[in-house]
């Protein structure tokens, strides 16, 4: 004779759905909800650029560091002082000095 399975009960089903449902919610919690991981993902997205805008300033302020030690240094102070000024737009007397204008895509990367 075959033997019977014996059937679970329906309270055996309901609490095996639920935990699943349970696992279910929890998993998607911690995908979606508050410091789950596409909030991780936004907020090193932010970190990088942040930091990129970090390392512009530091180089920034290395090279006007570096301008002023030169502007500074008495050994080539007239050159120095004579370079900066020309960049500003100065220049001897008598002289004329003539600017050309920049391409419109130089001038955004400047502007960054």
């Amino acid at each position: 004779m075959a033997r019977f399975k014996k059937r679970v009960s329906h309270a055996k089903e309901a609490f095996y759905i639920i935990c699943i449902v349970i696992v279910l919610l929890i998993g998607l919690f911690g995908y979606l909800g508050p410091g789950g991981y596409l909030e991780m993902k936004n907020v090193q997205a932010e970190l990088a650029a942040h930091q990129s805008r970090v390392d512009a300033l530091q180089k920034s302020r290395q090279e006007h560091m570096n301008t002023n030690d030169d502007l500074r240094d008495n050994r080539k102070n007239n050159e120095a002082i004579e370079t900066y000024a020309r960049k500003k737009g100065y220049g001897k007397k008598g002289e004329i000095i003539q600017e050309v204008p920049q391409p419109e895509k130089d001038r955004s990367q400047i502007k960054k």
